[in-house]
């Protein structure tokens, strides 16, 4: 049997499907990797008299990107899909790169051969490369479905719809219809009473306001785009009531349904239902303990940021020993909650591997664990990643450790107090027993710390960090015993967290 070119180009579409993931990161490593060399010729106006060097500059870059890609999940996201929020992403990560590049070649050689313009240079072209090729492909994408370049290559009906609506349900609609299976409904305008007129989204024009629904029926008619269906695009408080209700009665009088993108999509469940914490407002500190607040966050985000750079090399080789040993993914990601409650993903290295083994069967804590998970939790470096979160706002340096959903419903006051300030990557209870302790133990001293807070008492716990770090967790009965006294209260029995790492 023949082989023919579309064979061919299915095989090579399908590996590509198959290995999406793996493309996209080798790609991203690959950019990262010329972007050094092009800033530097850039820079040198093309003289490539500094290829001598290239090589170990070129390893330095590679392994750098490896870590700061992984950790900030600049893959994670589906090129075609690619939000804003991703660009930024991209952004934040070609800079944290360049940052931690020239951190490591200082501290070789103190950048003698690199001009001093040459990261800023590495940063832009870094993000260009990892950006261009995300907005390429989301505009060859819809061209390629288009021409029928899908699964399904067979003829489909085309039924056009009039949207009502602009703003992000229009966007969302017309993302649905274009992908929907069975026959194709097109958006071909929108109503909108606050959209300009003329403009368009995705390409759908908005030709009127909702009270020119006739006209506008009539204007596409002509085009042979008459609707067969109306898609309000917004709840239906969004609309002046008496300009929905006419638009409902001359859709009736055309025999034109009407359907509601957000009853469409809406999902019911009782109110009761989530175990998730609500956020609440934040008590006004005083004067003294906000600008020590402030104070303690200047300090927080400049450590943060140098522990970031500066251990880099020691976050690469914890990946890849990770990925070894234990296998992907190498982060460990949970959602806690911060300060005022508000939930924010917690990112640690992981320590575990896979909870279900090859035959199926769960397994216990002690059978995921192996030599390298527990050296990480004895030496903590599996909370390296959290200097991340403290560098983005979700967590300081010092204070209560952040909790889950179902440990936050154990405390009497659905841990309330405790939300004053920003949890920390180490704290009074941590440095007093850590996880020697009860959950009542940890909150009393987590309570005292939050009453207590002072520049030398964070230093303190710092310090004890440390030693801790080097002589094992040991229970403080003097400081529980404080804090207890003062603090003390009774806690409901609390359920797994399916946390990896106890705090």
């Amino acid at each position: 049997m023949a082989i023919t070119t579309g064979d061919i180009a299915a095989g090579i579409g399908g590996l590509v499907e198959r290995h999406r993931a793996r493309i996209a990161r080798g790609y991203d490593l690959a950019a990262a990797i010329a972007a050094w060399p092009l800033a530097l010729a850039l820079r040198r106006d093309l003289d490539l008299a500094f290829a001598d060097l290239l090589l170990r500059d070129l390893v330095v870059v590679a392994v750098l990107a490896v870590v700061l890609f992984e950790i900030g999940g600049v893959h994670r996201a589906f090129w075609r899909f690619a939000t804003a929020a991703d660009l930024a992403a991209l952004a934040v990560g070609s800079a944290l790169l360049a940052g931690a590049v020239t951190v490591a070649l200082f501290l070789i050689d103190r950048l003698q051969a690199v001009p001093r313009s040459v990261p800023i240079l590495f940063a832009i072209l870094t993000f260009l490369l990892l950006a261009g090729a995300r907005i390429g492909w989301m505009l060859l994408a819809p061209r390629r479905t288009a021409r029928g370049d899908t699964a399904d290559t067979a003829p489909r009906a085309f039924r056009p719809v009039l949207l009502v609506g602009a703003g992000e349900g229009a966007a969302l609609a017309i993302q649905l219809l274009r992908h929907a299976a069975g026959p194709v409904y097109r958006p071909v305008a929108i109503l909108d009473d606050g959209a300009t007129l003329g403009r368009a989204i995705m390409g759908v024009p908005v030709l009127g306001r909702l009270r020119d629904f006739a006209a506008t029926l009539a204007r596409l008619q002509v085009q042979g785009l008459r609707p067969v269906r109306i898609l309000v695009t917004a709840p239906a408080s969004a609309f002046v009531p008496r300009a929905l209700r006419e638009l409902r009665e001359r859709a009736y009088a055309e025999r034109l349904p009407i359907d509601f993108l957000p009853e469409l999509v809406r999902l019911h469940w009782p109110a009761s239902a989530s175990a998730e914490p609500a956020p609440v407002a934040i008590e006004a500190l005083p004067p003294f303990t906000l600008a020590y607040a402030l104070g303690k966050r200047t300090f927080d985000t400049a450590a943060a940021g140098t522990v970031l750079l500066l251990g880099a090399p020691v976050l690469a080789a914890v990946w890849l020993l990770i990925a070894a040993s234990i296998g992907r993914p190498v982060l460990f990601r949970q959602i806690r909650h911060g300060r005022g409650l508000v939930p924010f993903t917690l990112y640690k290295f992981r320590t575990l591997a896979d909870p279900v083994g090859p035959d199926g069967r769960l397994l216990a804590d002690h059978e995921r664990q192996n030599a390298v998970g527990r050296f990480l939790r004895r030496t903590r470096l599996d909370e390296l990643p959290q200097f991340w979160n403290v560098l983005v706002g979700d967590m300081a340096l010092v204070g209560p450790r952040p909790l889950v959903a179902a440990e936050l419903a154990a405390l009497p006051d659905g841990g309330r107090e405790r939300a004053r300030v920003r949890p920390g990557i180490t704290g009074w209870a941590q440095v007093n027993g850590g996880q020697l302790l009860s959950l009542r133990q940890k909150e009393a001293l987590d309570l005292w710390y939050i009453h207590h807070a002072s520049p030398l008492l964070d230093l303190r716990i710092l310090w004890l960090t440390v030693v801790m770090v080097v002589r094992g967790e040991r229970v403080n009965e003097g400081a529980i015993e404080q804090a207890t006294a003062a603090f003390g209260r009774e806690s409901r029995a609390v359920p797994a967290s399916g946390a990896d790492v106890p705090t």
